[in-house]
């Protein structure tokens, strides 16, 4: 089982139906759940296939919400990318909120000097949470 520390207040469903509305977004079922649980937040088991996730994006209360993120990001990540958490050096893991086969599917973007080019960590949100482990070793 996963746990989340310095997470913000809780969200309501109502808060997830307006972020959807605002920013135009379908968000994975297994995403919202999480987040009705844990509103942003530092997972104990920090590691997903040698990336160290430093910590996720709350919807809304807080520093470094996810509508800082789009707004700030809008113009580097690909177009439908949602950037939901980081890593320590400013890396971003991200979904692909693009309807077809990749909907879902969650990428790594390093966010160094140049094209970004993402790397794919795993076919969905719920498969990348319980991919995380406490160590780097994968």
């Amino acid at each position: 089982m996963i746990s989340f520390i310095l997470t913000e207040k809780n969200i309501k469903s109502e808060d997830l139906v307006v972020f959807e509305k605002k920013f135009k977004l379908n968000l994975p079922e297994t995403y919202k759940m999480h987040m009705l649980k844990f509103n942003g937040g530092a997972p104990d088991k920090d590691y997903f296939k040698g990336v160290n996730i430093a910590h996720f994006n709350p919807i809304k209360n807080g520093d470094d919400t996810l509508e800082d993120q789009i707004e700030s990001l809008k113009d580097l990540l690909p177009l439908g990318y949602l950037s939901f958490a980081y890593d320590p050096g400013g890396n971003q893991i991200c979904m692909d909120l693009n309807e077809g086969k990749d909907y879902g599917k969650v990428y790594y973007l390093p966010m160094d000097m140049g094209d970004i080019e993402p790397e794919f960590l795993s076919n969905s949100f719920e498969d990348f949470l319980s991919g995380l482990s406490e160590d780097d070793d994968y």
